[in-house]
């Protein structure tokens, strides 16, 4: 005997059987898209390259127009150096922050779900991709101790502490912009299936 149909569905408004419908496919297609995620990072990676050297050439130009020198190591900074490494400092950050928003969005819009988990996806593939390429580059670098050829005197115990800093804000400043263009690109489908369902 033919089962009678699930007519569940009957027993919702519109807008709730959608909603169900949403959270259901939420539920089967959400979490993070690692194909979709590294495609956002590789646009990431992109537009940092670009951003950045748009803000070293903009730097650069204008040391060159105020005389600014090149600092030597171990010589003393001058302020006009000292503005435009914080200006520099300041611009890479925008640009940072503008690239992953965009390779957020990217992962967002192809993903279509989970835009904050998209947007974390696109820093993990950072961090591991950074990480493979320093064992690497700890591998064929240690043949080579560059400093002493150089006869460099450096202090690592402050390099390490500024890169600790530098790193944590780095990491902060890509979190925020690739989770924000996630949920930007996410809600571009939103807006989509919005008026699809008010279409008649």
């Amino acid at each position: 005997m033919a089962q009678p149909a699930d007519n569940s569905d009957a027993l919702y408004s519109v807008s709730g059987v959608r909603a169900r419908r949403r959270a259901a496919l939420q539920d089967q297609f959400g979490g993070i898209a690692w194909g979709a995620d590294f495609l956002g990072f590789a646009v990431a990676t992109f537009f940092t390259v670009v951003l950045f050297g748009i803000v070293g050439a903009i730097v650069g130009t204008v040391g060159y127009q105020m005389g600014a020198p090149v600092p030597k190591v171990g010589a003393q900074i001058t302020n006009t150096t000292q503005n435009l490494g914080i200006a520099g400092l300041i611009g890479g950050l925008i640009a940072l922050f503008i690239a992953y928003f965009l390779g957020g969005y990217a992962a967002g819009r192809m993903a279509r779900f989970s835009g904050v988990a998209q947007g974390i996806g696109v820093v993990i593939w950072t961090v591991v991709v950074a990480l493979v390429l320093g064992a690497i580059g700890a591998a064929l670098g240690s043949r080579f101790d560059v400093a002493s050829q150089l006869n460099l005197h450096i202090n690592t115990g402050v390099l390490t502490t500024a890169g600790v800093i530098s790193l944590v804000v780095t990491l902060i400043v890509m979190l925020i912009a690739a989770i924000l263009g996630g949920l930007a690109g996410v809600a571009y489908h939103r807006s989509i299936d919005r008026a699809m369902e008010q279409t008649p």
